[in-house]
């Protein structure tokens, strides 16, 4: 049984899927690692354990 398609290829119906809806994986992980990224800095708790150890 040959193919044409490759395994770097999508399907027809993802890239219509695409035309349609959007890259929705490859959006959920940018938000994700976008949210990550802003959490830490909020939760950053370092800079509160360095002001406390500083002499006045």
């Amino acid at each position: 049984m040959a193919t044409t398609a490759t395994r770097t290829e999508h399907p027809p119906i993802y890239e219509g899927l695409l035309e349609e809806l959007g890259d929705v994986p490859t959006e959920t992980r940018e938000a994700a690692e976008r949210i990550l990224r802003e959490t830490r800095e909020v939760l950053d708790w370092r800079e509160l354990g360095e002001a406390q150890h500083r002499p006045e």
